[in-house]
């Protein structure tokens, strides 16, 4: 019998049947927590099982186990996972905020992460508990047979082996706040520091001090091994970091212990259970790392060298079949130039015959802060520098956790060979396959005028073996991507020169062989490239096997090229991309072509996108046979790149329109016909939405142009509607894109078309020298495209950008009065004061901008003085009319934050309406998620009031002193945008 809905989804399937018989309303920000999104989507193994995670934008998540064939479901909390964000100046989430669940091999148990609960986190958080005491996640066991889960309390972290079904092993919180045990540390002494030292300043760490508290070590916890086939389970203490091999013949694990007595690396043989100690003593075990084989294992470790001061590591390997680990590479290999990086990646090659592993400097002694507190304490830049300071303090830790790359010959000739490839000078290197063969790339050189957009980096082959290197070519562009790329089995060497050429290095010979130049008529370089630099490539979709071919792409095709430049260049696609202006791109569907390596002989899977209707879909082609692609689905609608199930011919992917969430699909390899499994959001239909079109006319140079006008829903065409114009660059492919409703510093399309106003989002093209001209030239020639159709209110239409689009909406307004209002958010205004600056978030100078990218002056300010003055909105100030909202937050690492107070300084000079709003603390987009909510408030009531003659909002009638900061806040808590 199939399993039932839970009772969470049959309340909202009631909730949103009953709703839909009510009138549809317009979307406020109330309304925002509830939308979710879908993550981890994934399919098992033999295609008839789906998972993915519902998390709301604030608010518990669920997980989804949807039977494929059947459609029955299964659903389980999985917490708290639609956090906002309190802290302004967050730094991005990289990810997911949980783990993707993860589907055993033989999709039998779907294992995921349990968060605590949005009730109990805020439960927490009013008692004020201590980080210790703070709920803790669980792991859930879901079988897919009865949909039961059992929830196993306080664990880390879980892995499954790639292709066994049968174990799973998690590590548990340690459990070390009970009462006694805080009670114990609560009432212990504590030293004062500061008392200790004469003229009660902290005492600086001498060397004696610090090599008494010893070196550090990683402390585990226990990890629980669990058979899912019987149940049973088998509990290891202490230990601190654990992997299984591919096959689920081996776990390895890692023991930390508090005393350092049972420290070591072990292998369980999951067959018998026979246990064989790696390594053991007291130190840190770290970067368990399996070969293919599985008949090797490599990790790293410190306990030879723990006695010292700063304890160096060793690199290990051993045989699974039995035996101890030996030091490949001693801890005192290199002597006190270089170290053993525990942190660094280890990689065996495909053989087994060559370890990867990495190198280091030893670190320096770190200076404690209160040593200086007498000292002058400065950075000093000097101009031989290759990063400035700035860039330097941001890439700080990176430059601490550096590793050069490194290598050991494992067997065969000149085993036991160490070659360290990387320097400061070669500080990107990649392996072939084999590991014998390494492709280098060094950009030092050219650093300092990278500063200004003219870098580069050259490109160089190294021997792995004899440790010989070779320069294939220098100074090699890297304009989208690596300089070069190095074939799958290290044959050849590609990369694409400022000629616009492809080409291929062979190692085996030193001849170098252009790919492309005596192919006519197509460019292999953007052809819509509109910044003053050299154009990237559209780039390489892979290799063939045996590195007989390399696939490139030019604007709508796929290209074979023979890498040693014999056979002619072949359009794989037939030209169909380019007759009927359809993009296509290969879809990576296994790990063999993950790694670039194609089989001609089978057929791949193009997606593909109309470049006139925005329309995607999918077509089939096989590389090593003549003939068109063919067609096997395209649509109106965005369609994701699809995920095939391991062993069957099932695919998952989303579609969506403006209006249709990107709700997940199942289908065949033929795509004739796809079933939808999900409905993320149902309570949609009981809002008011609307509608999203591309438009098209000419810019003022004769350039045609597209954008996408949304439309409220029932838009009457006999009505005229207030209009809000948003741009960055080019928005068009977007017009199948749904748009969830949130609170942010850009336009937010569906929030608006629900409150009856149109969205006009037009694209835009640059020439060189004049951006601001260029955006005045595209935009308003739009608006009066969309005027002369009638439903526009030509009288109230506003402008809304961000960052780029906030400069071009402070240009625009001091050229033309025909805008009722608009909002500047993160603008430069002054092109001669941004330029000598610096974006404090990546350290970088701001020149190359204004140079070689999106600022497009294409020169220096030496160079170019009178272009700076003609772009720069602030020399235009006493000419603009139109009331003017400015966002710049003075924790911006991208925008100066005193270019908006030079624009609202000088507006306010001459009299104009104009508002600046600064998000303390807060990034470029604002991440603290109330200053997101707020700046889309104060966005909308200012249009509002000009747009549609709502009353202004006390804000803007009387601003905000400094005395009563915050008290808006408070008494606006009930307070909800219209």
């Amino acid at each position: 019998m199939p399993p039932v809905r839970s009772l969470a989804a049959v309340f909202l399937l009631s909730t949103s049947v009953a709703g839909a018989q009510a009138p549809k309303r317009p979307l406020a920000q109330k309304d925002f927590d509830a939308w979710r999104a879908i993550t981890g989507a994934t399919l098992s193994n033999d295609g008839k099982w789906a998972v993915y995670s519902l998390v709301p934008q604030v608010g518990d998540g669920e997980i989804v186990v949807r039977a494929v064939p059947t459609g029955a479901e299964y659903r389980h909390s999985r917490g708290f996972l639609g956090r906002p964000e309190t802290r302004a100046g967050a730094p991005p989430r990289t990810g997911d905020r949980a783990p993707a669940a993860q589907i055993t091999a033989d999709g039998k148990w779907v294992i995921f992460t349990i968060e605590p609960s949005r009730a109990d986190v805020e439960r927490a958080q009013r008692e004020k508990k201590r980080l210790t005491d703070q709920p803790k996640n669980s792991l859930g066991l879901m079988s897919t047979g009865d949909g039961k889960v059992s929830v196993v309390e306080r664990v880390r972290s879980f892995k499954l082996p790639k292709s066994s079904p049968r174990w799973l092993a998690y590590s548990i919180e340690p459990a070390d706040t009970s009462a006694a045990r805080r009670a114990a540390r609560d009432s212990a002494p504590r030293p004062n520091a500061a008392a200790a030292a004469p003229g009660g300043q902290p005492r600086p760490v001498t060397d004696s001090t610090a090599r008494a508290a010893g070196p550090k070590r990683e402390m585990g916890s226990a990890l629980v091994l669990r058979d899912l086939s019987s149940g049973q389970e088998i509990q290891i203490p202490d230990v601190s970091s654990y992997a299984f091999d591919d096959r689920g013949t081996w776990l390895a694990y890692t023991v930390g212990s508090k005393n350092g007595d049972t420290d070591g690396a072990f292998v369980r043989a999951l067959g018998d259970g026979k246990v064989v100690a790696l390594a053991a003593g007291k130190g840190n075990y770290k970067g368990l790392t399996f070969d293919k084989a599985g008949s090797e294992i490599a990790f790293v470790s410190d306990r030879d060298d723990f006695a010292s001061k700063h304890p160096r590591f060793a690199l290990y390997q051993a045989p699974l079949s039995g035996g101890a680990a030996r030091a490949i590479v001693a801890h005192a290999a290199f002597g006190d130039s270089l170290i053993v990086q525990g942190g660094a990646r280890i990689a065996f090659s495909d053989d087994g015959r060559v370890l990867e592993f990495g190198v280091a400097p030893p670190p320096l002694d770190s200076i404690p802060a209160d040593s200086l507190a007498d000292k002058a304490v400065f950075d000093l830049w000097n101009y031989k520098d290759a990063r400035l300071q700035p860039q330097q303090k941001v890439e700080a830790s990176r430059d601490r956790d550096r590793a050069y790359a490194a290598a050991v010959m494992l067997n065969g000739s000149g085993a036991g060979t160490v070659r360290v490839i990387g320097s400061d000078t070669l500080a990107q290197v990649s392996f072939s396959r084999s590991g014998r063969t390494a492709l280098g790339q060094a950009s030092l050189a050219y650093a300092i005028e990278a500063m200004w957009g003219e870098g580069g980096s050259d490109i160089y082959v190294v021997d792995v073996a004899a440790g010989t290197r070779k320069l294939v070519k220098a100074k090699v562009p890297s304009e989208g991507g690596p300089a070069g790329r190095m074939s799958p089995d290290g044959k050849y060497v590609a990369y694409y020169a400022p000629d616009s050429h492809w080409y291929a290095y062979s190692v085996a010979t030193g001849k170098t062989a252009d790919l492309t130049g005596g192919v006519k008529n197509v460019h292999f370089e953007n052809e819509e490239w509109d910044t003053p630099s050299l154009p990237a490539p559209y780039g390489i979709a892979g290799w063939t096997k045996g590195d007989n071919s390399v696939l490139v792409y030019d604007r709508y095709d796929v290209w074979e090229l023979d890498p040693a430049g014999v056979r002619a260049p072949r359009v794989v696609t037939d030209s169909v991309g380019r007759r009927q202006h359809i993009t296509f791109r290969i879809v990576v569907l296994d790990t063999a072509e993950s790694d670039g390596a194609f089989d001609p002989a089978k057929p791949i899977l193009l997606r593909a996108t109309d470049e006139k209707t925005k329309a995607s879909g999918f077509w089939r082609d096989r590389i090593g046979a003549s003939g068109a692609p063919v067609k096997l689905a395209m649509m109106d609608k965005q369609l994701s790149t699809p995920a095939k199930a391991k062993n069957a011919d099932v695919y998952l992917f989303t579609e969506q329109t403006f209006a249709e969430f990107p709700d997940l699909y199942v289908s065949n390899g033929q795509f004739a016909t796809a079933s939808k499994i999900s409905d993320a959001n149902p309570q949609q239909q009981n809002y008011k939405w609307g509608s999203a079109e591309l438009v098209a006319w000419s810019n003022a140079d004769g350039v045609p142009l597209q954008g996408i006008l949304f439309k409220p829903e029932n838009f009457d065409a006999s009505k005229k509607y207030p209009m809000v114009v948003y741009y960055y660059e080019r928005l068009s492919e977007n017009v199948h894109s749904y748009v969830p409703p949130a609170g942010r510093n850009v336009i937010n399309p569906t929030v608006y078309v629900s409150n009856d106003y149109l969205v006009f989002e037009p694209d835009i093209v640059y020439k060189t020298g004049y951006p601001g001209k260029s955006a005045y030239n595209a935009i308003v020639p739009g608006v009066q495209a969309l005027i002369a159709k009638g439903f526009v209110d030509e009288k109230n239409v506003g402008l809304q950008g961000q960052s780029w689009g906030g400069y071009q909406t402070a240009y625009v307004i001091t050229q033309t009065n025909m805008f009722k209002a608009a909002m500047a958010g993160a603008p430069v205004a002054n092109m001669t004061s941004a330029y000598g600056g610096i974006r404090w978030q990546s350290g970088l100078a701001r020149a190359f901008q204004y140079e070689h990218t999106q600022s497009r002056i294409g020169g220096s300010i030496w160079d170019k003085r009178d272009l700076y003055l003609e772009n720069s909105p602030l020399f235009y100030a006493d000419k603009v009319q139109t009331p003017l909202l400015i966002m710049s937050n003075d924790g911006d690492g991208s925008v100066p934050w005193y270019q908006g107070i030079e624009l609202f300084v000088g507006l306010r000079r001459f009299g104009k309406e104009v508002y600046l709003v600064d998000y303390n603390g807060d990034e470029h987009n604002p991440t603290k998620r109330a200053n997101q909510l707020d700046i889309a408030m104060r966005m909308q009531q200012f249009f509002d009031h000009h747009l549609k003659g709502a009353p202004a909002p006390e804000w803007m009638e009387k601003g905000i002193p400094f005395l009563s900061k915050g008290r808006d806040q408070i008494a606006a808590k009930t307070v909800q945008q219209p």
